[in-house]
C-alpha cells in the first residue's frame, strides 16, 4: 500500500478522483479494439489524477528498464494497450466506490478545469520561449493542484470546507498551512519525487507560488509554470496586470504575446469542454451560478455509474491476454499496483518438491532463495500445505521467509496459498511497510478473491506447458521442415501457373491470394518452430543468423515470384544481443515482405548490419534494409509508421504501425529514407545490451 510522508504524517494516493465526463469518454474508447496509443494520449493528458496514475505505473520498478518516462504517449507504449485499458477501468471503478468524482463536487469541477487551461498555457508558453521539453510543461502545468486532489482524498468533508474558499482566498497555500501545517504544493512536490524522475517537475510545483525576483534565476520550467498558475486561476479571461509583468520579467514576454498564449489555452480548453457536452459558456463563470454546466456534471455521473454496473473487478484484473507465466505475472504486477499500490511481491511457484520464486524484475539474489515442501517451520511453506495465510508478524518464520521479504524491499508480509480447486499451484508473498500491515489485512478477502484467479489462471499455463513437453523440440522441429517441403513445391508450381495465365486472367487474383495464405502458414510454422524461450522472458538473439536464416527461407519462396535477388552485408562483430527473437523476426518479415511487393521484377534488396554505432553517446547496432524500387510517396511517407493507407493494393498498412511499436519496446528507432527512382532504405538502431551489458 503506497502512502506519501510529509511532516509526520501519511496521505493515502490510492484514489486520485478524476471528471467523470472524462472517464466515460475514456470507457468508450476502452470498448473500441481499434483505439490506438494516439487517441488515448490525446483524452489522458486532460485529467491530473489518471496523467498521475500513468505516471506512477509507468515509472515503478517494474519499467525502469525503460529509464524515466514523462512523455505521454511514450508512457502509454512502455505500458502496454492492454495495460492503459486496465488503468482507465480501474480509476472508472475506484472513482465509482469512493464518490469523490468530479462531477459531483463543483469546486472540484472547477479545480479541473484550472488544471486543464494550466497544462494549455504552459505549453504555449514553452513554445512561444522556445523551450523544447513542451510535454514537461504540460504536466507541470496540469498537475500543478495535484496536491489537491490528495488532500481531497485524504480529508474529505473537513477539507472540503476550506477548497470552496479557493476563489475567494487571496493566499490559499497560507490558509492550509494555517489549518493542516501543509499545503498543496508540498505535498504535490512529494508525490512528483515518489516517481524519481529525472526532472524538474518536483520542483515547478513546489514553488509555483514564489515570488517572481525569486523565480529570476530559476530553470526555465519553473518560471514557466509560475506564470501560467497565475494567469489561469481563476479559469477566466481576464489576466490581472501584474502577472502580466512577471511573465515579461521571467520569460521575456511581451503583454500581446502572453495574451496571445492565454487566448490560445481557453480555446483549447473550449474544444475539450465542447467535446465532453459542457456548456462553455457557463464553465468559465462563477461555480454558485453554473445552473447548466451542474446539471450536465450530474448527467456525467450518472453515466458513469450505469457504465460501472457493467464492470467486475474480475474483468478489471483477471480477465487480462496472457498466455504464459511471464505476461501472468506482470499483469498481476500491474493489478496489484493499480488496486493497492502495493509494489513489493513474489510469486512463488511449485516445481516438483520445491517452491521457487518467479524472478521477474531480474534480482540476483533471488535465484539463490527456494523453499523445499517438507520444511513445515516455513511460513511460505506451511501457508500452502495448510490452505492458510500467514503473516510475518504474528508467526514464526524461516530465515529464508525473512530474506525473502528483505529482497522485495518490505518489513513484513502476507504469505498468500495459490490453488486451483484441490490442486496446489504456489504462495504469492506480499510485503509492505509493518505500518501498513493492518490496513492491509482489510484488504484480504478481495486480494483471496483475485488469488484465487491467478490460480487457475496459472494452472491453466501449467497444463499446456506438460502438453507442450509430450513432444521433443527435435521432434517439433523435424515435423515443421518436413512440411514446409510440399509448402515450398505448392509455391512454385503456383509461379509457374502464374506465369502461364495473361496479366488480366479472372484467376489470376485467387492465385495471388493463395500464394499469400501459403506464405502466411510459411511465417507462422517458422514462428512455431522458435517457441520454447527461458522462463524469465528474455532471449539471446544472434541477429545475423537471424537474418540469414530468414533469407534462405524466402529465397525458396517469396523471393521466387519475382526472381528477386537479396545481398547480405552483416558484421560479424555484432554479438547475441538481449531481445526476443520472434518480435525482431515480426519486424524483418514486415518490411521485407513490404519491400518484395513494391519491387518490380529482378529488383535487388541489400540488408546490411553494423557494430558500434555512438549517437548522443549511446552504443548501438545497426540494421539497414534498403531495395531498389520506386519509392515511396510523400504523402505516405509521412505518416509511414502511423496505421493509415498503403502504397500495397489490398493492403491496411498496419504492418509499419506494429514494427515501430515493436522496435520502440526494445527502446530502439526506425527511420525511413525514400525517394522516386530511388528506392526506400529502413534503418533500425537498437541499443548494444548483451549479456554482460
Amino acid at each position: 500500500m503506497q502512502r506519501i510522508y510529509l511532516k509526520d504524517r501519511s496521505f493515502s494516493i490510492d484514489t486520485l478522483p478524476s471528471e467523470a465526463g472524462l472517464l466515460v469518454e475514456l470507457l468508450g474508447l476502452c470498448r473500441n479494439e481499434e483505439t490506438g496509443f494516439d487517441k488515448f494520449a490525446f483524452t489522458i493528458r486532460r485529467d491530473s489524477g489518471l496523467t498521475a496514475q500513468f505516471l506512477r505505473i509507468a515509472n515503478s520498478p517494474l519499467y525502469r528498464q525503460w529509464n524515466d518516462v514523462v512523455e505521454l504517449k511514450r508512457m502509454l507504449i512502455v505500458l502496454g494497450l492492454q495495460n492503459v485499458r486496465k488503468i482507465i477501468i480501474t480509476s472508472a471503478v475506484q472513482n465509482f466506490f469512493n464518490k469523490l468524482s468530479f462531477s459531483q463536487n463543483r469546486s472540484a469541477y472547477h479545480f479541473w478545469l484550472r488544471a486543464l487551461v494550466c497544462a494549455h498555457l504552459a505549453e504555449a508558453l514553452a513554445r512561444k520561449t522556445g523551450y523544447p521539453k513542451t510535454d514537461e510543461a504540460y504536466l507541470g502545468g496540469l498537475l500543478h493542484q495535484i496536491g489537491i486532489i490528495m488532500l481531497l482524498a485524504n480529508y474529505k468533508d473537513n477539507y472540503q470546507e476550506i477548497f470552496d474558499l479557493y476563489d475567494k482566498t487571496e493566499n490559499y497555500s497560507e490558509l492550509e498551512q494555517q489549518n493542516y501545517g501543509i499545503d498543496h504544493c508540498e505535498l504535490g512536490a512529494a508525490l512528483v519525487e515518489t516517481w524519481h524522475l529525472d526532472s524538474l517537475l518536483a520542483d515547478a510545483i513546489l514553488f509555483q507560488n514564489a515570488p517572481a525576483h525569486e523565480l529570476l534565476n530559476s530553470p526555465p520550467l519553473l518560471k514557466i509554470v509560475a506564470v501560467a498558475r497565475a494567469l489561469s486561476s481563476p479559469p477566466n479571461t481576464e489576466a490581472c496586470e501584474q502577472d502580466i509583468e512577471n511573465a515579461k520579467l521571467l520569460l521575456q514576454l511581451s503583454q500581446d504575446a502572453t495574451l496571445e498564449c492565454l487566448a490560445s489555452a481557453l480555446d483549447n480548453s473550449r474544444k475539450v469542454l465542447t467535446e465532453l457536452g459542457f456548456d462553455v459558456e457557463e464553465s468559465f463563470i462563477d461555480p454558485n451560478e453554473t445552473a447548466k454546466v451542474e446539471t450536465i456534471r450530474l448527467q456525467k455521473a450518472q453515466e458513469l455509474e450505469e457504465q460501472i454496473k457493467n464492470l467486475t473487478l474480475s474483468y478489471c484484473f483477471m480477465n487480462g491476454e496472457s498466455q504464459n507465466t511471464e505476461s501472468l505475472v506482470k499483469e498481476l504486477r500491474v493489478s496489484l499496483a493499480l488496486l493497492f499500490n502495493l509494489q513489493h511481491f513474489v510469486f512463488l511457484h511449485q516445481q516438483q518438491d520445491r517452491l521457487i520464486p518467479y524472478n521477474d524484475l531480474k534480482r540476483g539474489k533471488l535465484s539463490e532463495i527456494y523453499f523445499t515442501l517438507n520444511d513445515q517451520s516455513s511460513s511460505a511453506v506451511r501457508a500452502l500445505s495448510e490452505n492458510k495465510i500467514y503473516d510475518s508478524v504474528s508467526q514464526p518464520c524461516t530465515i529464508a521467509d525473512n530474506q525473502l521479504i528483505r529482497i522485495i524491499d518490505a518489513e513484513c508480509g502476507y504469505f498468500l496459498p495459490l490453488y486451483n480447486g484441490a490442486e496446489q499451484v504456489g504462495v504469492m508473498v506480499i510485503g509492505c511497510k509493518r505500518n501498513d500491515l493492518a490496513a492491509l489485512r482489510e484488504k484480504l478477502p478481495l486480494l483471496q478473491l483475485l488469488i484465487k484467479q491467478i490460480g487457475k489462471k496459472y494452472a491453466t499455463f501449467s497444463a499446456a506447458i506438460e502438453q507442450e513437453a509430450s513432444i521433443s523440440l527435435t521432434e517439433f522441429n523435424k515435423i515443421v521442415h518436413e512440411v514446409k517441403n510440399p509448402l515450398t513445391i505448392i509455391n512454385n508450381y503456383l509461379y509457374i501457373l502464374s506465369r502461364k495465365l495473361d496479366e488480366n486472367h479472372s484467376a489470376k487474383e485467387e492465385i495471388d491470394f493463395i500464394k499469400e495464405e501459403m506464405e502466411r502458414i510459411s511465417v507462422i510454422l517458422a514462428k512455431a518452430r522458435d517457441r520454447e524461450q527461458p522462463v524469465d522472458g528474455t532471449q539471446n538473439t544472434d541477429i545475423n543468423r537471424l537474418l540469414d536464416e530468414l533469407n534462405s527461407f524466402f529465397g525458396n519462396s517469396l523471393y521466387n515470384s519475382k526472381k528477386i535477388r537479396c545481398h547480405l552485408n552483416l558484421d560479424p562483430e555484432i554479438p547475441e544481443l538481449k531481445y526476443p527473437e520472434n518480435n525482431l523476426k515480426q519486424v524483418f518479415i514486415n518490411i521485407i515482405k513490404n519491400a518484395v511487393e513494391a519491387l518490380p521484377h529482378a529488383g535487388e534488396i541489400t540488408i546490411t548490419t553494423r557494430d558500434n554505432c555512438f549517437q548522443d553517446g549511446n552504443r548501438f547496432v545497426e540494421i539497414s534494409l534498403r531495395d531498389n524500387g520506386p519509392g515511396i510517396p510523400v504523402r505516405i511517407l509521412q505518416n509511414l509508421f502511423q496505421p493509415v493507407e498503403s502504397t500495397k493494393k489490398g493492403h491496411s498498412g498496419l504492418g509499419l504501425s506494429i514494427v515501430a511499436d515493436l522496435i520502440k519496446e526494445m527502446a530502439g528507432t526506425i527511420s525511413c529514407y525514400s525517394g522516386k527512382g530511388q528506392g526506400t532504405e529502413f534503418k533500425i538502431l537498437l541499443p548494444r545490451i548483451t549479456t554482460e551489458h
